[in-house]
């Protein structure tokens, strides 16, 4: 007992330590020497030749990063600039100082690792398919966002174009707001600019004022990134940086759904409750109609025809093809904001058993009726879990005999599909094939395993072809 009590407070006060060390680094150098540091790593991320040099530049490290940064940062510095090191040092001491890591794998044992891998992947998706499929998905929200915010759908897309044309491609560390003005294109003109960086961007005083009103304080670890919420940062009046462009992309894509349903709360939860039903039916329309683009409408069957008692469970849709089957159920997922960090097992639990659990249910019933030797699954779910086979290791267990869970039914994000719907009915089910036998660490997830796939030179898509044209539409009002 004397031992575990000695070994306690040495952790403590090493954890202490590490904290203080942290805060000082954070404030050696100014705010703005960090976010240049922050933005020259990003826009070099893929040129450097060392593999450590790229692994600790990652988006998803860098957003961590650009978090502490913000909100502990001072404004001025005389000395030189921070190092790629010193960057690390910075992830290393969110891991190291956060305990929901530890803590959730003793809750949830290895399903853990999907929840906390929650960035891991998802800057590997297609932002071409992101970006396309905000016309496709959010298009019924058209005239509510004008309302909220005053832009619409094609001006957020045709702003964010702009900005990866003028800033990303050129990789500037700065932009003014007359460098993506063009008065003569309706959607660029200076009132939507404006209302874009307002929604879009804050200041330092306002992330930590943000922050604050959550209890994020100046030494808090493992707490809500506002780079999700405000990817833009303002420097000073009109010069602005982005300084992860990734998460640029995933906000103005994924995270759409987050503010729209912001906007609803705030009519009340009659009207909240109103959009995510409608919202789940949009989701559902949205992924059968990749399938069918994909497919052909008669070779997606709506399952009610499959299974025909009204009592019994069914999914979506099962597309048949070559004596092959796959079935298909959509699931609008998302956990609460703080759930991860506040170890929230009770409604993590609910909303596997909700929605994943449910899906399998779905799923291995509907598939009773079909015959074929060759079948799989998909529960699509939208970007916020990476479908490992690890938290499928978790619900067998805690919810053992609710579902066979087939190993032929696989966890799919929104992003991965659109992916796999890129390709051929025959290279689809190849991917599948792929998928089923891949046994690794970081789980059955089907973007890395497409991505494997082509390195091992199999001629693959990855952007979506329906998508690509619904983002090339927009493209032509661009060249000027």
């Amino acid at each position: 007992m004397r031992n575990k009590t000695l070994k306690y407070r040495k952790s403590q006060q090493q954890k202490k330590q590490r904290v203080t060390k942290t805060i000082e680094l954070l404030k050696h150098y100014s705010f703005n020497q960090w976010l240049e540091t922050i933005r020259k790593l990003n826009i070099n991320h893929n040129k450097f030749q060392d593999i450590n040099d790229r692994i600790k530049t990652k988006p998803e490290f860098l957003v961590v990063a650009t978090d502490l940064v913000i909100r502990v940062s001072k404004k001025e510095s005389n000395f030189n600039n921070p190092n790629i090191n010193q960057i690390n040092y910075l992830v290393g001491s969110e891991i190291e100082l956060t305990d929901y890591p530890k803590n959730l794998i003793s809750l949830f044992g290895l399903g853990a690792i999907s929840l906390l891998a929650n960035w891991q992947n998802r800057f590997h998706y297609s932002q071409a398919n992101m970006l396309g499929r905000m016309h496709l998905l959010y298009k019924d929200y058209n005239d509510y966002l004008i309302e909220s915010i005053n832009l619409s759908i094609e001006d957020i897309y045709i702003i964010s174009l702009a900005l990866l044309s003028v800033y990303q491609n050129k990789e500037k560390l700065y932009f003014r707001k007359e460098a993506i003005i063009a008065n003569d294109i309706p959607n660029l003109c200076s009132d939507k600019i404006k209302s874009f960086l307002l929604y879009f961007s804050t200041n330092q005083n306002n992330y930590i004022k943000n922050a604050k009103s959550d209890k994020i304080y100046e030494k808090s670890f493992g707490k809500f990134k506002y780079l999700i919420r405000y990817p833009i940062i303002e420097k000073e009046e009109n010069l602005y940086i982005i300084p992860v462009f990734e998460q640029f992309i995933d906000t103005i894509s994924n995270n759409l759904y987050f503010m729209l349903l912001e906007n609803y709360a705030k009519k009340g939860r009659r009207e909240s409750k109103k959009f995510l039903d409608d919202f789940g039916l949009v989701l559902e329309g949205y992924v059968l109609e990749l399938a069918k683009k994909q497919f052909g409408e008669k070779k997606v069957i709506d399952a009610n025809k499959i299974v025909k008692n009204a009592d019994e469970f069914r999914c979506e849709a099962v597309i048949i093809n070559k004596r092959k089957a796959l079935a298909i159920e959509v699931k609008k997922m998302y956990f609460k904001r703080d759930a991860i960090e506040q170890m929230d097992k009770e409604h993590i639990d609910l909303l596997l058993e909700k929605h994943i659990v449910k899906a399998y249910q779905q799923i291995e019933n509907t598939l009773k009726y079909i015959k074929y030797s060759k079948y799989y699954g998909l529960i699509v779910i939208p970007d916020i879990m990476i479908g490992f086979s690890a938290i499928k290791s978790y619900i067998k267990e805690k919810f053992s005999g609710l579902a066979n869970f087939d190993e032929s039914i696989f966890i799919c994000s929104l992003s991965s599909y659109e992916a796999l719907m890129a390709n051929s009915s025959n290279d689809i089910f190849l991917i599948l094939d792929n998928t089923k036998k891949r046994k690794r660490n970081d789980g059955d997830d089907i973007n890395i395993v497409m991505i494997e796939m082509i390195n091992k030179k199999i001629p693959l898509k990855m952007i979506n072809t329906f998508l690509k044209e619904k983002r090339d539409n927009a493209l032509d009002k661009l060249k000027f």
